[in-house]
């Protein structure tokens, strides 16, 4: 009896396609991600070069005779100009890190000196919104050999966070240490606020890149989500961890944990 075309069909030999390894998966992966860094560094280079140049005559032009709305219209610009250019330098060092170009510099320095400095700056920010702010930073904590720059940088970015996200209730910035033993500590600081918090299906995804918490959110509150995975990644370059508890219309605490040395006695 002959099988109908159908019959034969459905009863022919399945062929299985055929599959890229998984080692091709993950170079191609790879290879997107560098040439994506790439991209963005290139472009960013490329945007600073004449904002910096509105920026330098936006400055000459402040310092002419103007009437009042002038002089409003050049702060204005100025303003704008250096808001921009902190964005186009965030995703030069996001491209840099990526790519692996960006290293560390260890020096001598005190973590009392990098939150006097920050406090110093953030908390008329805290006052103007009418926050309560705390500040706690523990006496006993060593010189320490750090890459001041870059802590100071990643404490900036969530500071900042916490003061945009929060209305009413408090931000605080407290700083202590862990000591390991004669020579290691780890440096720890925490960043608390009673703001808007964040959903615990968000918090696995807070740290990646480009990344907000809701769409809702980025439209009120503005950002590009550069901060938070950029701060993760300057972290792990110092050898570091990062990690935030919250809970929504509570508030949030990140923790920020980074091993470091004392500097060893002159002679």
């Amino acid at each position: 009896m002959r099988r109908s075309t159908a019959q034969r069909r459905r009863n022919a030999p399945k062929t299985v396609p055929k599959t890229a390894n998984t080692k091709d998966y993950k170079a191609m992966s790879e290879s997107i991600i560098q040439a994506k860094s790439a991209f963005i560094g290139n472009i960013s280079h490329e945007i600073r070069t004449p904002m910096n140049a509105i920026m330098g005559f936006a400055q000459m032009l402040q310092n002419t005779p103007l009437n009042e709305a002038q002089a409003d219209y050049v702060n204005v610009i100025i303003d704008s100009g250096k808001k921009l250019l902190l964005i186009i330098s965030n995703l030069l060092d996001l491209s840099n890190l990526q790519l692996g170009k960006n290293s560390l510099d260890l020096k001598p320095c005190h973590p009392r000196t990098i939150s006097d400095k920050l406090w110093q700056h953030f908390q008329p920010l805290i006052t103007a919104k009418r926050l309560n702010p705390v500040f706690e930073c523990d006496a006993a904590i060593p010189e320490l050999n750090l890459d001041c720059d870059k802590v100071e940088r990643v404490v900036s970015f969530i500071l900042s966070n916490a003061i945009k996200y929060t209305e009413t209730g408090f931000v605080a910035l407290k700083t202590s240490f862990k000591r390991l033993n004669d020579n290691e500590v780890t440096l720890i600081v925490e960043i608390a606020d009673s703001g808007i918090g964040i959903s615990e299906d968000k918090l696995p995804h807070i740290f990646d890149v480009f990344e907000q918490a809701d769409n809702s959110i980025t439209r009120r509150y503005s950002g590009l989500g550069i901060g938070l995975g950029l701060s993760r990644q300057i972290v792990v370059l110092l050898g570091g961890k990062i990690r935030v508890q919250s809970v929504v219309d509570e508030g949030s605490r990140f923790f920020i944990e980074i091993p470091a040395t004392i500097p060893k006695a002159k002679s």
